[in-house]
């Protein structure tokens, strides 16, 4: 792979921000799928048979083993040079569920059906790989940005679609969202391209060395880092509308709280990215690039520990008083754009790819955990319980981060 001080004739394309773009459109139609569920469990509950608390903890906790399970699917570097191909599985497995559900309301199908659309998180590690080969390391967060703030500017598309749909059936709301769903995925595989100069630059480094990623340190403790935000941010994502209608609040205070929280995520991802990759490009050594990524992963923490204890606070005060605190949370997004422009900087080129699957196998674990936790104990602890299980978590991922920007763990090139 050709490479000067600017990067490879990939890294100086202008097409590098239509890539860019077009996968942060595929997150955003992605993510309607999350909060759609989460809107109309009430009106889903009665054709189900069962009741809305009941249909929205199988769905959230199923969606959320499929988010921690999809990460198995990619670790072992299947798509390293075939990333467009990966992108297309993850699709599938969202896709075809959206307009199955309607069709099959059984909850035990449900929670198969919400499994396969929990896998399409394996985008992540899918984008973080791709975008890497067209921007070069003080772009990447940028590059991420978008993608990454989707999930919460999903969640706020979805949660204003939905609003616009509530006269109609949920069905007729599945359906509609499912054909925006189709419509992203289209616009993405008509004009996205995967890197050739990064794909014969994968070939050449994994037919001149080839490690297993779990012998590399760096792969566990990047996915512990960042292990308290995916807790947080799926938990808050499935349950801040249930939490809404715990403290009394009506359906369209609801749908407004779940957009406001979304909207601040997706400027947090943009904020966090701008000023990540401000303080990375002067920096001339890959252990340079990392702590300043992490000094704003650091505050994104901050602000995330700052939220939830607004909610325990103030949240039952008045709406507005909850929808600040939800707000404030949301710039834990400030978080996932530098995290994600970090592979390309601790792993070798050779195990790039399953690294990036192994530290997001280890942080969405907490998919799988999180939301599950959160179900089962809101009866026994409470709300303000579980949010403070949240607030330990978020001080936790503080110290993970000032332990890592302190390590002597080897990178490459240093």
């Amino acid at each position: 792979m050709k490479e000067d001080s600017v990067g490879t004739d990939d890294q100086r394309s202008l097409y590098r921000w239509i890539m860019a773009g077009i996968a942060g459109l595929l997150m955003t139609t992605s993510f309607i799928s999350l909060t759609a569920f989460g809107i109309m469990s009430t009106k889903m509950a009665s054709t189900f048979g069962i009741s809305s608390g009941t249909l929205s903890i199988y769905g959230v906790d199923a969606f959320s083993v499929g988010l921690f399970v999809a990460f198995f699917l990619g670790h072992g570097g299947i798509f390293d040079t075939k990333l467009k191909t990966g992108v297309l599985v993850a699709q599938i497995f969202l896709i075809v569920p959206q307009f199955l559900i309607p069709v099959f309301p059984n909850p035990y199908v449900l929670i198969a059906l919400r499994f396969f659309q929990g896998l399409m998180i394996m985008m992540l590690a899918l984008f973080s790989i791709q975008l890497a080969g067209w921007f070069p390391a003080g772009e990447r967060a940028r590059s991420l940005a978008f993608t990454l703030g989707a999930i919460s500017l999903g969640s706020a598309a979805g949660g204003i679609l939905s609003g616009a749909l509530i006269a109609l059936s949920w069905q007729e709301t599945y359906y509609i969202t499912g054909i925006v769903m189709v419509a992203g995925a289209l616009i993405y595989f008509i004009f996205a391209r995967d890197s050739e100069s990064q794909r014969d630059a994968i070939i050449q480094a994994k037919g001149e060395h080839h490690q297993s990623a779990w012998k590399n340190p760096m792969v566990i403790l990047m996915g512990l880092i960042q292990f308290p935000l995916t807790w947080v941010l799926f938990s808050v994502g499935g349950y801040l509308s249930s939490y809404s209608y715990h403290l009394g609040y009506s359906s369209s205070q609801t749908s407004n709280l779940i957009i406001a929280w979304g909207l601040s995520g997706f400027v947090a991802a943009f904020i966090g990215a701008i000023l990540g990759d401000y303080l990375a490009k002067g920096k001339k050594t890959n252990r340079g690039i990392l702590n300043s990524r992490l000094l704003i992963m650091t505050s994104a923490d901050i602000l995330m520990a700052i939220g939830i204890l607004l909610m325990i606070v103030i949240g039952s005060f008045s709406y507005y008083d909850l929808l600040f605190a939800a707000v404030v949370n949301g710039f834990l997004m400030m978080f996932p754009p530098n995290y994600w422009a970090l592979p390309g900087n601790v792993f070798p080129l050779a195990i790039m790819s399953a690294g990036a699957f192994g530290m997001g196998l280890i942080s969405n674990s907490a998919d799988a955990i999180g939301p599950f936790v959160t179900s089962s104990l809101i009866s026994d602890l409470g709300w303000d319980g579980v949010f403070l299980i949240m607030l330990v978590l978020s001080l936790i991922g503080i110290l993970l981060n000032v332990y890592l920007s302190r390590s002597k763990l080897p990178l490459p090139q240093d």
